[in-house]
C-alpha cells in the first residue's frame, strides 16, 4: 500500500482524504467519522466520483494501518478502489494502489501487470506516482508488454532527469539491478551534468557501474 502526494480534493471530507494523500494523519475515529459521512453522500448521489475517490484513500489508509481486521480491510480497500475506477477509469494513482492491493492480498499474479498497465496508461508521466511505481514495475518488467517495458525505462531515466537520485537509485540497485544495463542505457537522453551528478550519487552509494558519457575518476579522494 502506499500513501502518495496528489493535489485532488475540495470539501470537508474530500480534503480529509488530499490530506491524508499528503502525509497528514488523522485519529482512527476521526477517519471512521469521515467514512460515514462519505457513505451518507454516496448514497445521495452528491459529485459521487468524488466522494467514491474520497472514500477509496481513506480505507488505502486505514489498511496501510492495518486497523481493525487486516483480513477484512484488504478486501474492502480493493472494493472501493474498484468502486471509484468504474466511475473513473482515468485514475493512473488508484490503478497502481489496486495493483499493490492485489499483491498484498494474494502475491503477484500475472494477469495483475494489466494494472500496471493501466496505470501508465492514464498517467504515464505522473513524477509524484513514479516514485513508487517505477520499482514496482521493474520487479516484473518480464511480464509486461514491450511498450510498457519502454515507459518503466524512460520513467527511470525521468526520475534521473528530476534530480531525484535516491529514487531513481533505489529503483535501479533493487529490483532493476537486472535490468541495470537497459535503464542505464536510457540515460543517454539526460543532460551530461545530471548524468555526472547521478553517476557521483551512485558511487558515492557504493555502486560501481558506468554512466554513458561519464568519465569514472581514476582518484576516489577528488570525488568531492
Amino acid at each position: 500500500m502506499l500513501v502518495l502526494h496528489d493535489r485532488w480534493g475540495r470539501g470537508a471530507e474530500l480534503d480529509v482524504a488530499a490530506r491524508l494523500i499528503s502525509g497528514d494523519t488523522y485519529r482512527l475515529g476521526e477517519l471512521k467519522k469521515t467514512l460515514v459521512s462519505l457513505k451518507r453522500q454516496a448514497v445521495a448521489n452528491v459529485d459521487a466520483p468524488k466522494i467514491l475517490r474520497a472514500e477509496a484513500i481513506i480505507l488505502l489508509y486505514l489498511a496501510e494501518l492495518k486497523s481493525g481486521s487486516y483480513e477484512e480491510a484488504l478486501p474492502a480497500a480493493e472494493r472501493a478502489v474498484r468502486a471509484s475506477l468504474f466511475q473513473n477509469p482515468n485514475d493512473s494513482f488508484l490503478w497502481l494502489n489496486l495493483y499493490l492491493l492485489r499483491n498484498a492480498n494474494n502475491g503477484f499474479a500475472t494477469e495483475d501487470a494489466a494494472l500496471l498497465h493501466e496505470s501508465y496508461s492514464t498517467g504515464p508521466r505522473e513524477g509524484w506516482i513514479a516514485i513508487t511505481r517505477n520499482r514496482r514495475a521493474l520487479a516484473i518488467l518480464p511480464f509486461l508488454d514491450d511498450a510498457n517495458q519502454q515507459q518503466v525505462i524512460s520513467e527511470f531515466a525521468a526520475l534521473v532527469k528530476a534530480r531525484l537520485f535516491e529514487v531513481a537509485q533505489a529503483s535501479m540497485v533493487g529490483a532493476g539491478w537486472v535490468h541495470r544495463e537497459r535503464l542505464l542505457a536510457a540515460l543517454e537522453r539526460v543532460d551530461l551534468p545530471t548524468r555526472e551528478m547521478f553517476a557521483r550519487a551512485l558511487r558515492d552509494g557504493g555502486v560501481a557501474v558506468r554512466v554513458p558519457g561519464v568519465l569514472v575518476p581514476d582518484q576516489p579522494w577528488r570525488r568531492n
